[in-house]
């Protein structure tokens, strides 16, 4: 999993006072619906051209100039809308001035009380499991979808224009309250329904991803660019998804519907002992891993790997310096393009506690001053200390920087 997937994981997660735990991407089925339908002709220059319509109709050899004065309206304006209402086919011209024509005699003249319907389209995110409407979240702004088309990758899909399960659709959307149509940007009175073209097929990259609050209360969430969602046709698949721990540890999001080889893989990450000792061996830096430096809970779904770290297998480690960064803050992650795993890091160890509280201490000395007072940590802690504490810290150079101030720089004075 790319790094900025991982910190917008982790923005959202933290902005609910949780903790991320681990989560793994999911390719979810979907289908784009071209939807072609009527509505209502909301233009708001709809009353200007009315006026001009009627005024034709009245007048055809029609003076300009009158009708942008009497309207109180850019003489520019009405030239604009008259060449308008021509490329539209709302009104023609020929010798004896303008001709409303069936078109716009249908939209100006027939009905004086409503506003005729027009054709509009819109594009619909189809869930394609269970065929319904994906949530009103994946549509920013009415209408339109918030996925990123370059996201969308092919798969098989329904077949055919008149397909039954397009109609099934059309019906649905037909049938829905005023209130709902709004909530996904179609007009109130929208109505005719259809969809010409065959529905573009794909998959819509979303994160299961598994956290915990400070109770150590477990959740589940679906996420998807920067937000927590909820789909229906995914909650038995987020109830079943868990680490558990048996005989291995079991990482599973699964998908368990197979049909007409139209299905999304099933996905298990098992983790054996063994394979957990690689990844630690790799991520931490050591050569040989044993099982009493690390567990998981075995009553929990959530947290199944921790590290503790002791003197003894921290310095075993190749690369002390980041295992005490990782110590300091926390976790390590482990994971590859699919998903990732945050591997807890603690230490009750007294030696090991001393040995880092110093090691802050001597960070701190460093960037202060340069280690100038560097005899208040012999008097504090012994010489002997702490010439052995940086040989187990890995800071050598620090170690040289301090002899040759000892050794060379006094014994010059």
């Amino acid at each position: 999993m790319w790094k900025e997937e991982i910190e917008m994981i982790e923005q959202t997660i933290t902005a609910l006072n949780r903790t991320v735990i681990g989560a793994i991407y999911i390719d979810y089925p979907i289908y784009l619906l071209h939807l072609e339908y009527k509505k209502r002709d909301d233009d708001p220059m709809f009353y200007i051209d009315w006026a001009i319509a009627h005024f034709m109709h009245n007048q055809p050899k029609l003076d300009e100039m009158s009708v942008s004065q009497i309207m109180g309206l850019d003489y520019g304006l009405i030239l604009s809308r008259i060449r308008l209402l021509k490329d539209n086919n709302l009104v023609c011209e020929n010798t004896n001035g303008y001709i409303i024509t069936e078109l716009g005699k249908q939209t100006f003249f027939e009905s004086l009380d409503e506003r005729p319907y027009i054709d509009a389209s819109s594009d619909f995110l189809i869930d394609g499991r269970d065929l319904t409407l994906m949530p009103d979240i994946f549509y920013q702004d009415k209408g339109y979808i918030s996925f990123d088309k370059n996201s969308i990758y092919p798969r098989t899909i329904l077949k055919g224009t008149n397909n039954p399960s397009v109609c099934k659709i059309l019906n649905k959307i037909e049938k829905m309250s005023h209130d709902r149509k709004n909530s996904l940007g179609l007009p109130t009175h929208s109505k005719d329904f259809k969809s010409i073209d065959t529905p573009s097929q794909g998959l819509l990259r979303m994160y299961l991803v598994f956290s915990c609050d400070n109770s150590n209360v477990n959740y589940k969430d679906l996420v998807y660019e920067g937000r927590v969602i909820k789909i229906p046709s995914m909650r038995d698949i987020v109830e079943k998804s868990c680490f558990k721990f048996k005989d291995e540890l079991v990482f599973n999001y699964g998908y368990y519907e197979k049909s007409d080889g139209d299905f999304l893989r099933s996905k298990v990450f098992s983790f054996t002992i063994n394979e957990i000792k690689d990844i630690l061996a790799k991520v931490l830096a050591w050569d040989e891993v044993s099982e009493r430096w690390f567990d998981y809970d075995k009553m929990s779904s959530l947290r199944p790997l921790s590290v503790n770290l002791t003197l003894e297998n921290f310095l075993k480690s190749n690369n002390r310096r980041l295992l005490i960064k990782n110590l300091n803050r926390g976790y390590v992650e482990h994971g590859d393009k699919e998903k990732f795993i945050r591997i807890s890091i603690g230490t009750t160890d007294k030696e090991l506690l001393k040995l880092i509280e110093l090691d802050c201490k001597i960070e701190e000395s460093k960037r202060a001053n340069n280690l100038s007072d560097i005899e208040e940590f012999n008097t504090l802690y012994g010489s002997t200390y702490i010439r052995k504490s940086l040989i187990h810290l890995d800071r050598l150079d620090y170690l040289e920087q301090i002899d040759t101030h000892k050794y060379i720089t006094e014994e010059r004075r």
